[in-house]
């Protein structure tokens, strides 16, 4: 494997230098199946967290897939070349998720509501303009690229479960993480004539509009399915709150990421992420080498640090 093919020196916004490689993975889960109901450490609220989130992926993925889509002939060079690799990664993580989420039916769950909600969200910013469309998808990204990040960060996310699905999960954060840059970098092309300040305005007001949505939707989707396992849901909500935003768990962690974006400047890679990309390949691998009986290639050196992208605001 290439080293420069798990940097995430992203592709650089207009007037930008940097220069960024991505690489398809020919991934191909199991049939997914949950050896238990609770499949994350016999933890029912962690189980409902990735369970909740994993729901939205194949429409989600789809919405963003058309919403870059459009620009993959409007721009050219290595922009146009991450356009197409971002749908290619995107394209497989909604075909694993469908089946991931076949498996999460088959375990007992009824999953309706939370594919409504999806559907109601996706259906609003389809109808939107292209460059909304792109800003939305560009802070989607960013929300879904920091839990990447947090995942591949703290082994602890995915302690206690199924080696099949921890290898799901892992390359699907892998490439999270590695393609966090492209959606930023396509409307920062859209927007080139724009000022600095409307883009800053814009897409600060973007990121806060889907964020309130992406914590409303995915508690409800977690509280809904806490409540199938028979856990009232005022109590749901709280202890999901409580325990989302605990010493060490996901929804404190990645505030710092999240409140960067609002930062005047600020590009998706001057959060540097090049050493937990080498330890998920590494800790993808290392499964492989039990589940498949081969590692396939392993990453055992960070890729060189490359010039800072800097951006407009």
């Amino acid at each position: 494997m290439d080293i420069a093919s798990i940097s995430s020196g992203a592709a650089a916004p207009a007037g930008g230098n940097a220069a960024q490689r991505m690489h398809v993975r020919a991934f191909r889960g199991n049939k997914a199946r949950l050896n238990r109901r609770h499949w994350v450490r016999d933890d029912m609220f962690a189980t409902a967290f990735l369970n909740a989130l994993s729901v939205v992926f194949p429409r989600g993925e789809a919405f963003m897939i058309e919403a870059l889509h459009p620009w993959r002939d409007r721009t050219d060079g290595q922009l146009q070349r991450d356009i197409a690799t971002f749908i290619e990664q995107e394209a497989a993580h909604s075909r694993e998720h469908v089946g991931f989420n076949k498996a999460i039916i088959e375990a007992g769950y009824d999953i309706d509501a939370l594919d409504r909600a999806i559907k109601q969200f996706v259906s609003f910013f389809s109808g939107c303009g292209e460059v909304t469309k792109l800003g939305a998808t560009m802070c989607i990204e960013h929300l879904t690229a920091i839990v990447a990040a947090e995942i591949l960060k703290n082994r602890k996310h995915l302690e206690g479960t199924d080696l099949e699905l921890r290898k799901l999960w892992l390359w699907h954060a892998i490439e999270e993480v590695e393609h966090k840059a492209v959606a930023f970098d396509v409307w920062m092309f859209a927007t080139r004539e724009w000022s600095g300040v409307r883009r800053w305005f814009t897409r600060s007001a973007l990121l806060l509009a889907v964020s309130i949505s992406f914590f409303i939707n995915r508690t409800r989707g977690q509280v809904e399915l806490l409540n199938q396992d028979g856990l009232a849901k005022p109590n749901a909500w709280w202890l999901c709150i409580r325990k989302g935003f605990a010493k060490g768990a996901i929804g404190r962690n990645v505030m710092g990421p999240w409140l960067e974006f609002f930062r005047p400047g600020f590009h998706p890679n001057h959060i540097d992420d090049r050493e937990l990309l080498v330890r998920g390949e590494n800790m993808l691998a290392a499964i492989k080498l039990v589940t498949e009986g081969a590692a396939g290639d392993v990453v055992h050196t960070v890729p060189p640090l490359r010039e800072k992208v800097t951006a407009p605001a």
